[in-house]
């Protein structure tokens, strides 16, 4: 009897070991560096137009953008630290800060 259940394994076992066989040819991924994200919220009397501007000034500096948020006037965007400086003195721009998750107690 367990001579059989071996037996009935046996072409399953092959399938996974051909299958991992193939795995080990493919090329491994390259790494990438991640850039940091950062949560830019704008002025509260910003029109759609200057956030426009702020996000077009955040593309400039080499950003790219993530979200784009609706409740509140901002967005999300990564981008080398040193141009975050750049970004948090634009006239239409309230606030800058990491992105990070938040907890609740």
């Amino acid at each position: 009897m367990f001579i059989r259940r071996i037996r009935t394994l046996s072409p399953s076992l092959r399938f996974l070991s051909a299958n991992t066989q193939s795995f080990s040819n493919r090329p491994k991924p390259t790494t990438t560096t991640t850039m940091p994200s950062y949560i830019v919220t704008c002025k509260d009397d910003a029109t759609p137009e200057q956030i426009e501007a702020a996000k077009q000034h955040a593309k400039d500096q080499g950003g790219t953008i993530g979200h784009e948020y609706t409740l509140i006037k901002g967005f999300s965007v990564s981008f080398p630290e040193d141009s975050v400086q750049t970004l948090s003195s634009h006239e239409h721009v309230k606030e800058v800060e990491a992105d990070q998750e938040m907890r609740t107690q």
